[in-house]
């Protein structure tokens, strides 16, 4: 068996194009699958090259060639459920147009990441990456996506209104993504996910006052 060059192994971990999930097939696809199941049972300390393998059905080595690093697999794990979860849901996020209609998708997508197991993979990645500072900036760099996708909607959300120059899109979109993924994570911890659903029947109700403020200025201009 071939050894994995240093530019490859470079290449892997900054997750280029080769290893996006697009390009990912054979044993490649069949490597990112075991480290998703890895993740979502062991978590982020216990996906080793063994368990994975394990997992898998394969020889470890073969990881090693095809991804360089276990973090790297475990990288491409993530990729998987982004793109699953844009796929799943861009569609419905693009014809949300009210707060309540993206209030009731929230509470939809969290309940579907649950019983994927999503909150549990990307939780384990945001703490594997909490400890290691170039991990840590591969999954930022691909939390993005959904930080720009918020922020467009909240720039259509609030265009016209005098919130528009008041919240500052980019901001506010972090500020979200960033508080479902605390929630995501302090339901992991506990185990409890009463709360997480509370909050998010909360955001349900405050929807339709949230809208009125919003819908306001564009009624009284038509008055």
């Amino acid at each position: 068996m071939p050894e994995t060059t240093k530019s490859d192994r470079a290449s892997a971990s900054r997750g280029e194009t080769a290893n996006t999930p697009e390009a990912l097939s054979g044993t490649k696809l069949q490597i990112a699958e075991a480290a998703l199941a890895t993740l979502k049972r062991r978590g982020f300390a216990g996906a080793s090259a063994r368990e994975i393998a394990a997992d898998g059905g394969f020889n470890q080595a073969l990881l090693f060639y095809h991804f360089g690093s276990v973090h790297s697999a475990l990288l491409a794990a993530l990729d998987l459920v982004s793109t699953r979860r844009m796929r799943a849901y861009r569609e419905s996020f693009e014809n949300a147009h009210t707060v309540s209609e993206l209030a009731d998708l929230a509470r939809t997508i969290h309940a579907e990441d649950l019983e994927n197991g999503y909150v549990t993979v990307l939780g384990e990645m945001v703490a594997g990456g909490v400890s290691d500072a170039e991990l840590g900036s591969h999954v930022a760099a691909r939390l993005e996506p959904w930080i720009e996708l918020v922020e467009l909607k909240l720039r259509g959300l609030v265009a016209g209104s005098p919130f528009q120059s008041m919240l500052p899109a980019g901001d506010l979109a972090f500020a979200i993504v960033a508080l479902y993924l605390g929630v995501d994570m302090l339901t992991q911890l506990s185990g409890e996910h009463a709360r997480a659903r509370s909050l998010l029947e909360l955001g349900e109700r405050l929807a339709p006052l949230a809208g009125a403020l919003l819908a306001a200025p564009a009624q009284r201009s038509r008055a």
